[in-house]
């Protein structure tokens, strides 16, 4: 145990140096939590919970001071007891949620923490002491780096056994209600991003992208059954595509050919008029 708790707290305090210096997306779920299940011992769990994490959190990116939640936070926890405690997938994205969250209060006051430390900088600068301000702003950043780490040491060396009793206490049905609610996160983080990215110049690329998917990877139910409490599905592979599915395919390849013949037809019109507007100009230049 207290190696995977150095472990965790050393890839917390990387993600957040990371944060610190550039940004470079290697805190990121997909990547971080891979790292992290690579030196646990897990490459291949790392793998899979990375991918899944970073579906859940691909919407939520950190502009300027507005940070919707600490997904890196989120992810590494969650990623971390998810693969420790030799638990499921579901586990891990109901962890990273609520803990990623908590993780933005945390990162609140670090920040106000630093920010406070901005007059004595100034005033450092002020009394040209360059040394007191290069002593001040590695005290900060150190102090900083070494708060994540203890977060990180000390949550895994205190609170695995703590996770793991509660997740024992949880009863089948709310399990089963959680592994469905995690089957969906992915879905609410493509929705988050498409809602900030969304044009209508888009909606041919997305349900294309849905009939690839559903319709090439589609299987279908052939048997569905009640099994403690929960329906388990047989399916069976569909090996070839159906009229219908290959004309909706046919539709989406026709608006994207119609749509990008508009945008070059208003683009020659544009720049018609611009040539119209220059020639009178000049006429007008040469009559005066």
């Amino acid at each position: 145990m207290l190696m995977n708790a150095l472990i965790v707290g050393f890839v917390v305090a990387l993600a957040k140096f990371l944060d610190w210096w550039f940004s470079s997306q290697l805190s990121r779920p997909i990547f971080i939590v891979a790292l992290l299940g690579i030196l646990l011992g897990h490459p291949t769990e790392g793998i899979i919970l990375g991918a899944q994490l970073e579906l859940i959190f691909l919407g939520n990116v950190n502009l300027g001071g507005v940070m919707p939640s600490d997904f890196t936070l989120g992810s590494i926890f969650g990623g971390a007891f998810a693969m420790i405690l030799g638990s499921k997938i579901e586990t891990a994205i109901a962890l990273a949620v609520p803990i990623s969250l908590l993780g933005t209060l945390i990162y609140t006051v670090m920040k106000m923490v630093i920010t406070s430390l901005v007059p004595r900088f100034e005033k450092h600068i002020k009394d040209k002491n360059i040394k007191a301000f290069n002593r001040l702003w590695s005290l900060q950043f150190w102090g900083f780096e070494l708060i994540y780490f203890l977060l990180g040491f000390i949550s895994i060396m205190v609170g695995t056994n703590a996770i793991k009793a509660l997740i024992e206490a949880i009863p089948t049905w709310i399990q089963s209600s959680m592994t469905v609610a995690a089957t969906m996160l992915p879905a609410i983080g493509i929705a988050l991003l498409l809602k900030m990215l969304w044009e209508k110049s888009l909606i041919p690329f997305y349900f294309l992208g849905f009939a690839l998917g559903a319709f090439f990877t589609y299987d279908k139910a052939t048997d569905g059954r009640l099994t403690k409490g929960a329906v388990a599905l047989t399916t069976a592979p569909t090996k070839m595509l159906s009229l219908i599915q290959i004309a909706f395919i046919g539709f989406i390849i026709a608006a994207l050919v119609v749509m990008a013949e508009l945008r070059h037809n208003n683009n020659n019109k544009q720049t018609a008029t611009e040539t119209i507007d220059s020639n009178d100009e000049s006429e007008d230049f040469f009559n005066d």
